[in-house]
This record gives C-alpha cells, sequence and structure tokens, in this order.
C-alpha cells in the first residue's frame, strides 16, 4: 500500500496521556504532510481530546482557521 503525501494545512493534536498512539508514531506523521504542519501537544488529556480538552482543541482549531488567507 503506499500512503501519498498530504498538500493541506495540517493541525494535528495529540496528548501526552493518548494510550492508543505514542508520540514517536504522532510526531512520524509530519514525514506525510507536504503542506504547512503543525503539532500542538495537550498534556494530560486522553486519546478522546474533543472531550477532556474541549476547550484547548477548540482554541487551536480556531487559531488553525484564522490563519488561512
Amino acid at each position: 500500500m503506499s500512503l501519498d503525501s498530504v498538500a493541506v494545512p495540517t493541525l494535528y493534536i495529540w496528548s501526552t496521556d493518548d494510550l492508543a498512539l505514542g508520540r514517536t508514531a504522532a510526531e512520524a506523521t509530519a514525514r506525510y504532510v507536504t503542506g504547512p504542519y503543525r503539532f500542538l501537544v495537550i498534556e494530560g488529556a486522553s486519546h478522546w481530546l474533543p472531550d477532556d480538552a474541549a476547550d484547548a482543541v477548540t482554541a487551536a482549531v480556531l487559531e488553525q482557521l484564522r490563519s488561512y488567507p
């Protein structure tokens, strides 16, 4: 299976207590993104970031959207 690169602006939000995806795997995602890429770490939330850190996720997404021309 071949994966194409992601060329669109990408925001990856990961948390330190994510039991489904470790930091190494999360950070490796950047290798597959050719467009603008931002990796954001939220401390202490689980894999379910919208539930555990709704305010931080919302703020990050709004900031990302505002950065578009």
